[in-house]
């Protein structure tokens, strides 16, 4: 019983080091390599993580890790989006965890897409959608596989769901500092810009805009269609979603 929980301290110990790796990663190749080590921690065979990132009314774009065989990413792309995926729906409306038992398909496609992920190591799979604060548009999501049937299944995996979602939110710090970083010198924006833009997606109009600023309402909206251009968005509105979907709003 002793040799028992020492076992487990070990585990806990090891998977606990592996994510909090997660954080410091200096590029996306890193990232890729620790959440692979990461994954392999917490006992599962392979995983994969995605993130939906709208763009503007019309356009979502997409940032994703495949860690496992490099031949399922390809393999997927040809068969659809990752986020048409019935894993992604999933998360598109749940806030806990859930196990590929829990995920239903509906027709043949969504059945070809768990039949190609169970040949690259998801025989059985535990989908963790990221719960997201209420002004970001993002959907994330955190699968992890195992080629056994079942692994994540009962009381016994309590311990590997608890360390998935401290996997999956290391995964979201980073993606957010990492989209955040992108956008800020994409658009050029100053901290200033930033601040109109959490204004615009608090619900704040021009007149309250220009009395919290101190600008006159002529300059507000001249300094809105700016940010409009830089950002490539048809309006105010449109503009705040975008920076909060890249996490840009986000008070740090």
């Amino acid at each position: 019983m002793r040799d028992l929980a020492q076992n487990i301290d070990d585990f806990f110990a090891g998977a606990v080091d592996a994510i909090s790796r997660i954080h410091p990663a200096p590029d996306a190749p890193h990232l890729l390599e620790r959440l692979m080590h990461a994954t392999a921690s917490i006992g599962a065979t392979a995983s994969l993580y995605t993130a939906a990132i709208p763009e503007s009314e019309d356009e979502t774009s997409s940032f994703s890790l495949f860690a496992c065989d490099p031949g399922f990413a390809h393999r997927q792309h040809r068969l659809g989006s990752l986020l048409d995926h019935p894993w992604f729906r999933f998360a598109r409306t749940h806030s806990t965890p859930g196990t590929d038992r829990q995920i239903p398909l509906p027709d043949a496609s969504d059945a070809a897409a768990i039949e190609l992920a169970r040949q690259y190591g998801f025989t059985s799979c535990l989908v963790v959608p990221m719960p997201l604060a209420a002004d970001s548009a993002r959907v994330e999501m955190l699968c992890i596989g195992s080629d056994r049937a079942g692994a994540f299944e009962g009381e016994g995996a309590r311990i590997v769901r608890t360390l998935a979602r401290a996997l999956a939110a290391e995964l979201h710090d980073w993606v957010t500092r990492h989209l955040s970083v992108r956008l800020q010198e994409a658009a050029q924006l100053h901290e200033t810009d930033i601040e109109f833009l959490r204004l615009e997606r608090q619900g704040f109009g021009t007149k309250e805009i220009s009395l919290r600023t101190g600008l006159s309402i002529s300059c507000v909206d001249s300094r809105f269609r700016r940010l409009n251009a830089r950002l490539d968005c048809a309006s105010r509105k449109a503009s705040a979603h975008r920076a909060a979907a890249y996490g840009l709003l986000e008070v740090t």
